[in-house]
């Protein structure tokens, strides 16, 4: 199977070049077929549905002129949504002030899942404000992080 750095080195160039950016990449099976799963963004602004569907066209079509994958695949590309995916330190840095929910890969301060207000985000992790309490969280430690949509 492909790995995740290969797969995101190969699309760099293509997203750059049309002011998009890898959001996330998940990479799994349906059934015995390959699903690579992409959330894209424009850098700045939203993206449309239109273009999802040309960046799509795009990778099925980088993917069968590399040869890199050498077994049926299902593509999916999709924008990242409201409550987005938050991976690199790019990504935290560019949401502080935001509502965030963090789930980690072991306890922390008793706990494994924090709800709270992105204050800081640095090379070490995150640091996040609950209930007036500042919680640091190492990036090693998150499973996963999502921005958490605020209604008006």
């Amino acid at each position: 199977m492909i790995e995740r750095e290969e797969m995101e080195r190969m699309i760099e160039p293509l997203l750059k070049d049309r002011g998009f950016e890898l959001v996330d990449l998940e990479i799994g099976r349906q059934g015995k077929r390959l699903l690579l799963r992409f959330f894209i963004d424009r850098v700045e602004g939203g993206i449309t549905v239109d273009e999802l569907a040309e960046v799509n066209q795009e990778l099925g079509a980088l993917f069968d002129l590399e040869s890199k994958i050498n077994e049926s695949y299902v593509l999916e590309v999709s924008s990242p949504g409201i409550n987005r995916r938050l991976r690199k330190v790019k990504d935290f840095q560019k949401y502080l002030n935001q509502v965030v929910l963090v789930e980690a890969t072991e306890k922390i301060n008793g706990r494994r899942n924090f709800h709270g207000k992105l204050v800081g985000a640095d090379s070490q992790g995150i640091t996040l404000v609950i209930d007036g309490e500042s919680v640091f969280v190492p990036h090693n430690k998150i499973k996963r992080a999502n921005l958490e949509y605020q209604f008006q």
